[in-house]
């Protein structure tokens, strides 16, 4: 019902702030239609449980829209295709941006969320590297967009401070598959099948809906220097565990098997992030970690209304970094990052290298090699990406 209600809301609220954006004077209306296609190649050595270890897809096909009926008042779209996602995950952004003054703007639809300046270059064209960072695509810490309201501005010329705060409903897309293989997104339930953890979050965690509210204020000196910082506290809500029993488990004999059962589920998460440019050079870091909890995790397994506590409640542990350096020369872009990512039981590092090569707006070719340092065991790959934009 709530996913119902929100975007009728928001066509209301939309037409509401529209009209006084409508009142002013004479302005020619401004159309802008651009799109892009991504054609990703993947190979992985020391991969388990996939039937190959290198493939080529659409990775992702993006059409967006912007339409700004007066100076003050815009309208943005963008629809992403990417395999196996339902239209509500390819419907990336559906806003409307009431800018007021600089200092204060209104924002309301669906939009990123602006927590981390990455997640705003999420779109392979506008992206240096051909893999985005873990903490964006695995969704541990914040979703990628959200369907509400936000206030923001920024304050200033050389030196500015930039600010937003907003609130709204979102579709949960933890640990979500992308690349033409379906390994990008999905690190933690492997290596959670590599140390056969007992517990993780079962697949029909995708889907749900919760609410949740946001902020961030970032400060920048000219493009030399900005810094961060942002938290998301999101609704507690239930959490469905898929819980790995042995062999014995329940009784002499008894086969290994899996339950699922529902336990409730806190994540306030909050993050820094800065980023230092000197001519072609740009280095970009992010960290984020949270107090993440669950309630106990029980099951009845007699039906008799008596569960079984398996797990006690307790913290969840959660933490991310990553450190990123690139430098342009001419059309070629090289580029490194470091990755370390603690989430519950996983605990693993990755580090890539790779080109961009953009001889024209219309064109880009990505090549990236990456590295998973784990203690079950190395993963070696390779991504290249050729993109095509209009």
């Amino acid at each position: 019902m709530v996913k119902k209600i929100l975007p009728a809301i928001t066509f209301i609220i939309l037409i509401a702030m529209a009209g006084p954006a409508f009142s002013q004077g004479y302005w020619e209306p401004q159309t802008n239609i651009t799109g892009y296609i991504s054609t990703e190649f993947n190979y992985f050595d020391e991969l388990d449980g996939y039937d190959t270890n290198y493939g080529a897809s659409v990775a992702e096909a993006g059409i967006l829209l912007t339409y700004q009926p007066t100076s003050n008042f815009t309208l943005k779209s963008v629809f992403v295709y990417r395999p196996g996602y339902n239209f509500d995950l390819m419907l990336n952004e559906a806003f409307g941006e009431l800018k007021v003054y600089d200092e204060l703007r209104f924002k309301v639809g669906r939009f990123l969320i602006p927590l981390s300046p990455m997640n705003t270059y999420y779109y392979a064209p506008v992206n240096t590297s051909a893999t985005l960072p873990i903490i964006i695509t695995n969704n541990e810490n914040f979703p990628l967009n959200i369907d509400g309201i936000s206030i923001n501005g920024s304050v200033g010329d050389m030196f500015k401070v930039k600010y937003e705060a907003f609130a709204g409903g979102y579709t949960n897309s933890t640990w979500r598959p992308s690349g033409a293989l379906g390994f990008f997104g999905q690190e933690v339930p492997y290596y959670k099948d590599q140390i056969s953890s007992m517990n993780t979050i079962d697949e029909s965690y995708n889907g749900s809906y919760n609410v949740g509210l946001g902020g961030k204020v970032s400060v920048a000196y000219d493009t030399y220097v900005e810094l961060g910082a942002g938290f998301f506290q999101p609704k507690k809500e239930q959490l469905p565990i898929s819980v790995r029993l042995p062999q014995n488990a329940l009784f002499a004999g008894s086969p290994a098997t899996t339950i699922v059962t529902p336990t409730g589920f806190e994540r306030p998460t909050w993050g820094f992030n800065g980023k230092v440019q000197y001519g072609n050079t740009t280095i970009n870091a992010e960290y984020w970690t949270g107090d993440v909890k669950t309630d106990q995790i029980a099951f009845d397994f007699t039906g008799a209304g008596n569960p079984t506590v398996l797990s006690p409640a307790g913290d969840v542990e959660l933490e991310g970094i990553f450190v990123q350096a690139s430098h342009r020369i001419d059309q070629f872009t090289p580029y490194a990052r470091y990755e370390f990512q603690h989430t519950n039981d996983v605990k693993y590092r990755r580090y890539s290298a790779g080109l961009n090569y953009k001889p024209s707006f219309t064109r880009t070719v990505k090549l990236e090699y990456v590295h998973y340092d784990h203690s079950s065991g190395n993963i070696n790959g390779l991504v290249a990406a050729l993109i095509y934009s209009f």
